[in-house]
């Protein structure tokens, strides 16, 4: 198992991400990759990532925001859930209409799953979308376990034009047309952001290019 981040700072253990592992003193019990002063969009990172998992024959990999606390070890609930899905996230939703505003959990509107908490300064609020473990058609991006199965078949779509928004529902729509299950399940961490404040022009663009493939 290996936990993947693309991150711009300069060394892994300055990200909250690696100050988790630090706490819950993790050191052996998985291999970490780390993306650097990363500059590229995720699509393209977590590729590689994905690319050389295959060649080093892993059977799980984790791509995680570098601004994620993991309150716990995720291996003993991954360990179960793949036995149910090949593709596991926090949250998401078991029903999508496909439209603008292209947002996992508005698509999803009364029909989201999972838990994630956010922080804000010295406070930290749960978000508690519905109950899990429960199978999905979307995931947020922020953590992302790939199985064997997913491994060997999905790759990020690297033509859209938004580096950071829609890479995880492009990957999901993959996962779907090639039959693979998508869960979430119980799998706690703490986002050190707010999420998405603003329609930014690349969003946007991201959005066109998503809307476009997938709307009917």
């Amino acid at each position: 198992m290996v936990i993947c981040s693309a991150t711009k700072q300069k060394y892994p253990k300055d990200t909250l991400l690696y100050q988790s592992f630090n706490d819950m003193s993790l050191d052996g019990e998985f291999d970490v990759n780390f993306a650097t002063e990363n500059t590229h969009g995720l699509p393209k990172v977590y590729n590689v990532f994905l690319d050389q998992a295959l060649k080093d024959g892993r059977d799980c990999v984790i791509l995680v925001h570098d601004d994620v606390y993991l309150e716990h070890n995720p291996i003993p609930k991954l360990e179960k859930l793949f036995k149910e899905y090949d593709l596991v996230g926090v949250a998401g939703c078991s029903r999508a209409e496909i439209k603008s505003p292209a947002l996992w959990h508005i698509m999803g509107q009364r029909h989201l799953h999972g838990a994630v908490a956010h922080s804000h300064g010295n406070s930290k609020v749960m978000t508690s979308f519905g109950v899990y473990p429960q199978r999905v058609v979307m995931i947020d991006g922020v953590f992302m376990a790939f199985n064997r199965k997913a491994i060997e078949q999905l790759r990020f779509d690297e033509n859209c034009p938004s580096g950071f928004h829609f890479y995880d529902l492009n990957v999901c729509q993959k996962a779907l047309e090639l039959g693979l299950k998508i869960g979430v399940g119980g799998i706690m961490i703490t986002h050190a952001s707010p999420g998405l404040t603003e329609f930014t022009e690349d969003w946007r663009k991201g959005e066109e290019y998503y809307l476009g493939l997938y709307s009917r």
